[in-house]
């Protein structure tokens, strides 16, 4: 009670200093834990005049050592605490890059605390700073911060914050799992993506969400990113059509933009576009191109749309702090490739060169694998192979009777495919094709195909579970950190019964029933519990003042703007709401965001501001 009239007493300026002396009696001193000293590597690379970077709390850094410059940089190497990079200006007006490299140590690391950075620079080009483990022999990417806007008023510095934790844990999460989001869900009838005109049910199994759930509603984009971090899902990989404003069908990027990157726990999950180029094609009114058979790039309608997707995603989307790379080259997921006839090769090749003009070196994962059709020049347009499910082109499905069956056939597959890439290189690059295997757990169309429908169920979680460790069995390391990438396909295509999503408690697991959890549980069995932990947006803190302009430092400032949020009398920006959702406070009195700032994230600052808590 007393908290609460502290914080009235703010709100309304009466605050008598007296008022805080029984709180601040209460204050106690928490041990904490720190890690022994932690080699890292900074990579900085800037197009612009000149760029320092320095640590401003979470630790300190010691024994900074330069270990490469660029020639062409007039200044590079450390200044006390602070790195620095300089070029001429008539270099950085041209877009020029200087590279610096340093090597340190970091002490005092707190395992539950954040490092915080600052990148200052001058007001042309962009500085991107590269963090890396440098613990073993090969250094491993922790986390990638690019500074490439103009601060209006003041120094032109931008502040960017990681875990502690993503350096002591960063070498567990071997297997990077990423299930394909699917926003086409709008409620009952026809439209809604679970029902037929007739209102009968297109799928066998019934969402824990609801039967009917709307896609755009933010409590389900809550959970589902909830539910994938709890059971080791790292991203998802956003089913795109066509963007906003265009097509037949209405845009994945209403909700993709309007709910999904504005969720309060966005920064648990990565994420990626799943380029549903087919149906872009299909739901595009004008272009007319028939999609029934192979998408022909010798038309300049498909060849034009293409390339321009790939700008428009870069232009938006590639520069999102949550967007899933590798090696801080954006990734993305191109669906049915294997069908793309004519001259896609050109289409790659200006589509890379376009998102380079705009910064980014993308990488490009192709559906690709079949059985016996093997195309080289084909794959080698791509950084990486996968396929979408275990229908693979070339493989006998009708002689499966279910998934054990799919299984094992999935498993010569990859190795078929596989042996083919070994030693291929990406065209234009030094890199070999990567494996990426994906994976489904069933696949059950007859409540939505009444014609030859395809039905492979699983009939137990054994099926499941060995269907998920073909996939593991062929992931191939990928980058500097070594990670495997693996796509699971669906997180919620329900039509098809490929999902993971947790299912309602009715009726029999199997075959190709309500599962509940179990294909959760079978991803984190077989590819672990880990996903990312560093991030570049904020955490629950309780950092938000001053207000637009925060100092780093917790206090009861704070707690008072968090109030003014709570009370409508300012509006919290995004990430406003990633530092000031804090409550409620779970067993161990660690924040448990809700998705939402009322009155308890203020008197949680509060009594973290006081010292009753820590966090």
């Amino acid at each position: 009670m007393a908290e609460v009239m502290l914080l009235v007493s703010l709100l309304a300026g009466v605050h008598d200093r007296l008022a805080v002396t029984p709180l601040l009696a209460a204050m106690k001193s928490v041990p904490k834990s720190v890690v022994p000293p932690y080699r890292i590597r900074l990579k900085i690379v800037t197009t612009s005049d000149w760029t320092t970077v320095r640590l401003l709390s979470g630790g300190d850094w010691k024994d900074l050592t330069v270990i490469s410059a660029s020639e062409q940089a007039t200044a590079a190497g450390v200044d006390g605490e602070i790195l620095f990079l300089n070029q001429p200006i008539v270099q950085a007006e041209a877009a020029q890059k200087v590279e610096l490299i340093v090597e340190a140590s970091i002490t005092g690391l707190d395992p539950e605390g954040k490092l915080v950075f600052e990148i200052d620079r001058g007001y042309i080009g962009s500085t991107q700073v590269e963090i890396l483990n440098n613990q073993g022999e090969t250094p491993r990417i922790i986390a990638v911060f690019i500074w490439d806007k103009i601060n209006p008023i003041g120094r032109n510095t931008k502040v960017y914050e990681v875990l502690s934790e993503a350096f002591i844990r960063t070498n567990t999460n071997e297997y990077i799992v990423i299930g394909q989001l699917n926003f086409w869900y709008y409620g009952p009838g026809k439209w809604g993506g679970f029902e037929d005109d007739h209102g009968n049910r297109i799928t066998p199994l019934t969402p824990l969400l609801g039967e009917t759930y709307w896609a755009s509603d933010p409590s389900v984009v809550y959970q589902q990113i909830e539910w994938a971090v709890e059971y080791g899902v790292d991203a998802f990989s956003i089913e795109w059509t066509t963007p906003r404003g265009i097509g037949c069908c209405g845009s994945m990027e209403d909700t993709l933009d309007d709910v999904f990157l504005k969720s309060p726990n966005i920064r648990k999950i990565r994420w990626a576009i799943f380029y549903d180029f087919v149906l872009r094609l299909d739901q595009t009114q004008g272009l007319n191109i028939d999609v029934m058979q192979n998408i022909d790039f010798d038309l300049p309608d498909v060849y034009n749309t293409f390339v321009a997707d790939f700008v428009h995603f870069a232009n938006k989307y590639f520069g999102h702090p949550q967007y899933l790379t590798i090696d801080g080259r954006p990734v993305i997921y191109i669906w049915a490739t294997n069908s793309y006839i004519g001259n896609f090769a050109g289409a790659m090749q200006e589509a890379r060169q376009k998102v380079a003009e705009l910064g980014y070196d993308v990488f490009i994962v192709g559906d690709e694998v079949c059985v016996g059709c093997f195309d080289q020049q084909h794959a080698a347009l791509f950084d990486g192979s996968s396929t979408f499910t275990f229908l693979i082109p070339g493989l006998d499905i009708s002689s499966w009777a279910d998934v054990g069956d799919a299984a094992v056939a999935v498993d010569g597959a990859f190795q078929w495919w596989r042996t083919h890439i070994a030693g291929l290189k990406v065209a234009g690059r030094e890199e070999f094709v990567n494996f990426q295997p994906a994976w489904a757990p069933q696949y059950d169309e007859r409540f939505f195909k009444t014609e030859r429908p395809i039905y492979v169920p699983a009939t137990s979680k054994d099926q499941v579970l060995a269907m998920a460790k073909v996939a593991r069995k062929h992931a191939q390391p990928v980058g500097s950190t070594n990670q495997k990438l693996v796509w699971l396909n669906t997180w919620n295509n329900w039509a098809e019964t490929t999902t993971v999503e947790p299912t309602a408690n009715i009726g029999t697991k199997y075959p190709a029933g309500n599962y509940q959890f179990d294909m959760l549980e079978v991803v984190r069995e077989v590819f672990g519990s880990e996903t990312f932990y560093g991030s570049s947006l904020p955490l629950g803190d309780g950092d938000v003042a001053p207000f637009g302009n925060k100092d780093g430092k917790i206090n009861v400032g704070d707690a008072l703007v968090c109030l003014r949020f709570a009370l409508g009398l300012e509006t919290p920006t995004q990430e406003d709401m990633g530092h000031g959702d804090v409550a409620p406070l779970d067993a161990q009195n660690k924040p448990n965001p809700d998705g939402v700032i009322n009155v308890g994230d203020a008197l949680v600052i509060l009594r973290k501001a006081l010292g009753i808590v820590v966090f």
